[in-house]
């Protein structure tokens, strides 16, 4: 059997210079500040390489259904990330999108079950924006909260999904260590989004919690992205 854990020169490439991109990015948010639209413009980059690794795969895939959900996930990223780092005027619908994502992973994650978790998200929502609807005739709150927390809903439930997926072997090894690594990575980062948002609206972003939460959000975020766009091969299979 040939040894598909053996990438090609293209995916190799693509993964060095993620890799240098990656770390010049680090060196810009930590260093040269007043390069941030540069730093933006090289993480969503990155973004796109990723979503690319995921269409290299042909055929090399451990399952097709489960490849395209991934892409699909992926590609969904890819325009999430242009309304967060590139336009940055409309949040709301950078992180609708990013919660579209989670539940396409979950989807991913546990496919039988896809119908009853459709209509569980659908519930959640309109109990969410109801409850929104409600607050909202007394006290104010800014729209951007019920998505938030919808999608904070969607997040969790699809780390939940990604978990059993390594803890009961539904995907191979190599894949399910990928998926299990990468979705508490990217459940990392957005803790470190969530840190980073709140000690700027409380404005105490002179503290070193909020300084270190805006470093880390890319320093999961992106190595998450890398693992989820590799979940999707087929490799050498390796015992337990």
């Amino acid at each position: 059997m040939k040894d598909t854990t053996s990438y090609p020169l293209l995916i190799k490439a693509i993964l060095v210079l993620i890799s240098v991109f990656y770390l010049a990015f680090l060196y810009i948010d930590l260093y040269r500040h007043e390069y941030a639209y540069l730093s933006n413009n090289v993480k969503f980059t990155c973004i796109i390489l990723c979503f690319i690794l995921s269409l290299l795969s042909g055929k090399n895939s451990f399952d097709t259904h489960s490849m395209k959900l991934l892409q699909l996930g992926l590609f969904l990223t890819v325009i999430a990330d242009y309304f967060l780092l590139i336009v940055r005027d409309y949040y709301e619908i950078g992180i609708i999108v990013f919660s579209v994502v989670q539940i396409t992973y979950s989807i991913r994650y546990d496919m039988k079950n896809k119908g009853f978790f459709l209509h569980k998200y659908i519930v959640l929502l309109v109990v969410i924006f109801l409850s929104h609807y409600l607050i909202n005739s007394i006290v104010r709150i800014d729209l951007l909260v019920p998505i938030s927390i919808f999608y904070g809903a969607c997040l969790i439930i699809s780390v939940y999904k990604a978990i059993g997926v390594y803890v009961h072997n539904i995907y191979p090894k190599i894949n399910g260590i990928m998926v299990f690594g990468g979705m508490i990575l990217f459940l990392l980062c957005d803790i470190n989004v969530a840190m980073y948002n709140i000690f700027k609206y409380l404005n105490k972003t002179d503290i070193i919690i909020y300084k270190v939460s805006n470093i880390s959000i890319w320093l999961y975020y992106l190595p998450s992205q890398v693992l989820l766009s590799l979940s999707g091969y087929k490799y050498k299979s390796v015992r337990r």
